[in-house]
């Protein structure tokens, strides 16, 4: 028993190498790789909103801190971390505005990579990368409250469409587990090289609709949200860059009508027919929710496009007063500085021109999920409304 013990000890000890061997045995040091002494703080979080990123990598010869769209309108372009004589790079930025924040390096040339420091992760179909967020004076649509906390579901299904065993996180509201109501459902689509899991891990829709909720803002729904991608490989003979193709926005349409909204249906309580069905979705996943709910309009009567325009010719040959007595609600979200307005513009002020009732939703900041909480937040707000 004192054996077991000893090696349970160890293995719980190794990392900080603090491990002793078995009697009689010697101290095991830490690997370089694992040693704790080494882990700095990073990121630093300030109290004048500035933040200090740090790396321990004393055989590197170049360091760049790597921003997602908003540390850029900071940074302007990927800035170098400075070394010290111990092997630590570090690099102070800011200050920031508060709001949610994704980061990585680049060592020696090579791919961005997560900041080993830093447990907080977003999930990405390339790979992780880091996150952190700088908190406001007021409360964010993202912030943990004291409140009733919904249900996170990951549920496996075998695809007849694309013969693969796939995932799809569907949110169910505080109460679901012991009432027996039905509810509405929104289904929300990720952007591209994101993965199932984005829009709860990063996005916090959970989060989100139980603050919501809480408030008496938005009706209790359920949130399905599924894999958006055709594989999960990053490059195909087919399509090298991996990015979504519509070949691949027709096979993402026909996953969904046909394998997920079924799964859905026959798994949990939910409400029949187009007015209790909404569809919503970010970047790729805003393209992908426009063409489904163009193309079934018997089966959808709510429409969220947040920071991707779609296809303008499916728009061009809409009736907009049959459109306008079919949808409740198309809520169109995009920045100033995300590469995506130009085409968000030009949508709206072509529903304008044919007369199709829309709600247009201009901001600040660019292609990156401050926004696109917010515009989840302010669009589930309206939905399900009689």
């Amino acid at each position: 028993m004192r054996t077991v013990l000893a090696l349970v000890l160890c293995h719980v000890g190794a990392a900080a190498g603090i491990c002793q061997g078995l009697p009689g045995g010697p101290r095991t040091p830490a690997a370089f790789y694992e040693d704790l002494k080494n882990v700095p703080v990073s990121p630093e979080v300030q109290a004048d909103r500035k933040v200090t990123f740090r790396l321990f990598a004393p055989k590197a010869s170049e360091v760049l801190l790597m921003g997602s769209p908003g540390i850029l309108e900071v940074l302007k372009k990927p800035m170098p971390l400075v070394r010290d004589a111990s092997g630590l790079w570090s690099l102070t930025v800011g200050p920031l505005a508060p709001g949610f924040y994704t980061y990585g390096y680049a060592i020696d040339g090579g791919l961005r990579m997560p900041d080993p420091s830093n447990p907080n992760l977003e999930l990405r179909r390339w790979g992780a990368t880091s996150l952190f967020v700088i908190p406001g004076m007021d409360q964010a649509p993202i912030d943990e409250r004291k409140v009733p906390h919904g249900t996170i579901h990951v549920n496996f299904y075998d695809s007849p469409n694309l013969n693969e065993r796939r995932m799809v996180y569907v949110y169910t509201p505080p109460g679901y587990e012991t009432s027996k109501q039905k509810l509405p459902v929104l289904y929300l689509l990720h952007g591209n090289g994101q993965i199932e899991a984005s829009w709860t891990w990063t996005g916090r829709t959970n989060v989100i609709l139980d603050n919501l909720l809480a408030e008496g803002k938005t009706k209790p729904m359920i949130v399905v949200m599924p894999y958006g991608h055709v594989t999960r490989e990053i490059k195909t003979a087919a399509n090298p860059s991996g990015a979504s193709s519509p070949s691949d926005q027709a096979v993402i349409e026909k996953e969904l009508m046909t394998a997920i909204k079924p799964m859905v249906e026959s798994k949990y309580r939910v409400l029949a027919g187009r007015e209790h069905r909404a569809i919503a979705g970010l970047s790729m996943g805003s393209a992908q929710s426009q063409m489904i709910a163009l193309h079934h309009l018997d089966q959808f009567a709510y429409l969220g496009a947040f920071s991707a325009a779609g296809n303008r010719a499916e728009w061009e040959k809409v009736d907009g007063a049959a459109l306008n007595k079919k949808l409740k609600l198309i809520w169109l979200g995009c920045g100033t500085e995300d590469f995506a307005y130009a085409g968000m513009k030009t949508l709206h002020t072509l529903l304008e021109t044919k007369k199709i009732q829309h709600v247009w939703n201009e901001s600040g900041a660019g292609h990156s999920w401050p926004n696109w909480q917010v515009y989840l937040t302010k669009y589930a707000q309206l939905l399900f409304r009689d």
